[in-house]
């Protein structure tokens, strides 16, 4: 029997590293792990356009164009649109004549978060936004802030959108909280010897933590 290439690369780290170091790495991934993302979002009825206007089309698309979505978004799988479909869901595309690049899922319902590698009750009246993609060509236009700001403006006063955000990317809890969006909770899964765990807790919006 040949080990896989995870098992491989893992097995490689143990050798290079010294005993100590080799007993945190055994620790780390066979033992006990954690995995925790904070939870940022904002009301609706809160959400502010760009200062930067946006040049390019956007539009909100259902289940019928999700496959257009594949080609034009490197991260993103065919088990990730069968998640989708499965969801209440809605993808959120910036047009470029026949081009699209960039996009943003919307979704609620019993949600998998991959990140997570488990399942959330996201209930209705909440907008759960993940999987967004920006094609390196259109960096640094705004795309993301105009398309949850394009997307906040058609649903009701009362509604809620938000997504998970891991706490070491600094860049991407700068944006949101530049755009309106405040931390409001903490979701995790835990595992212990290969079996997984979750929890979560929310608070009161907290202030900006970057500037």
């Amino acid at each position: 029997m040949t080990d896989s290439p995870g098992t491989t690369t893992r097995w490689q780290q143990l050798r290079s590293a010294s005993p100590l170091d080799a007993a945190r790495l055994f620790w780390r991934k066979a033992v006990h792990r954690t995995v925790s993302m904070g939870r940022f979002g904002m009301p609706t009825a809160a959400s502010v356009a760009p200062t930067r206007p946006c040049e390019l089309t956007i539009d909100v698309w259902g289940p019928d164009r999700f496959d257009e979505i594949l080609p034009n978004n490197p991260h993103l799988t065919e088990e990730d649109l069968g998640h989708f479909r499965r969801q209440e869901s809605r993808v959120i595309v910036v047009l470029d004549g026949d081009r699209i690049p960039a996009s943003s899922w919307m979704t609620s319902g019993r949600v998998y978060v991959h990140e997570l590698q488990r399942h959330l009750d996201v209930p209705r009246g909440e907008h759960f936004s993940c999987r967004s993609y920006v094609d390196p060509s259109c960096r640094g236009l705004s795309l993301m802030s105009h398309m949850i700001h394009h997307y906040s403006t058609l649903q009701p006063e009362g509604d809620e959108t938000w997504g998970l955000v891991y706490d070491w990317n600094v860049a991407s809890v700068r944006s949101l909280e530049r755009i309106g969006w405040r931390r409001s909770g903490d979701y995790w899964s835990t595992y212990w010897f290969g079996r997984q765990s979750g929890g979560e807790r929310r608070y009161p919006p907290r202030p900006p933590t970057t500037t």
